[in-house]
């Protein structure tokens, strides 16, 4: 039989294992596109963006790409947040990165591609954008250590921004660049990695936090101005 603290780390590990798929698919997507085509021999070896490969003439590599995006969509409507506000956000987030996935880019006859698979791809980034700079931080009351909270706050203010960033770099690359320039796959990859690196840095704070743990056990509450243990939420009123 478990132990209470074991029963809560174990229900608790939910997120961490929602995260690490998170950071896994993200991670892999490009990856696997690059990779595929270069052992299959798909042609061309390399599509000019990520949302292209849609229409590969590989299925396989097109599954990935719209299984991978579909699953993270899930995977962001099942994480639960630390207030209404950021479960708000990591749903409209998933819903924008499935409407990404099962909208295709017709990006051989326009650079913007079709309005809905563009204009849903940037929400999918505003929206974690806004999880990363207004949500994330709220968790860092959690710490008694101000060295600590500078520094994670920094992090997430670098990773939101560049979530915002790179959304702007992406639309404006399909403008700037050639119909078929291989360099938009490698600027969308890089807003991959930093969505993914949001991730990776959230499960450090909450393990270094245990923040998750606390709010399993009823040792933590939501305050104006972040999520505290209850023994600090006094100090708060």
């Amino acid at each position: 039989m478990m132990k209470p603290d074991e029963l809560q780390r174990h229900i608790t590990s939910a997120y961490f294992s929602l995260r690490l798929g998170i950071v896994v698919a993200s991670i892999a997507l490009p990856i696997f596109l690059y990779f595929g085509g270069l052992f299959r021999g798909s042609e061309p070896l390399l599509l000019a963006s990520i949302s292209d490969y849609y229409h590969s003439p590989d299925h396989l590599l097109r599954d990935w790409f719209v299984g991978t995006l579909c699953v993270v969509g899930v995977f962001l409507y099942s994480y639960k947040g630390f207030s209404t506000k950021e479960n708000i956000a990591l749903n409209l987030a998933g819903l924008f990165a499935v409407l990404t996935a099962i909208n295709p880019c017709i990006c051989d006859n326009q650079p913007t591609g079709t309005w809905i698979h563009g204009t849903s791809a940037v929400l999918f980034y505003v929206f974690m954008a806004f999880v990363c700079l207004w949500c994330a931080p709220e968790t860092l009351e959690l710490s008694d250590d101000p060295a600590f909270k500078k520094k994670f706050a920094r992090r997430y203010r670098i990773i939101g921004w560049l979530l915002v960033l790179s959304p702007a770099a992406a639309v404006g690359a399909s403008f700037a660049l050639r119909l078929n320039d291989q360099r938009k796959f490698f600027i969308e990859t890089f807003g991959l990695v930093v969505f993914a690196s949001y991730w990776a840095v959230k499960s450090r704070e909450m393990s270094m936090t245990q923040g998750e743990i606390q709010a399993a056990a009823g040792q933590a509450a939501q305050v104006k101005g972040g999520v505290v243990r209850k023994d600090k939420v006094a100090a708060y009123r």
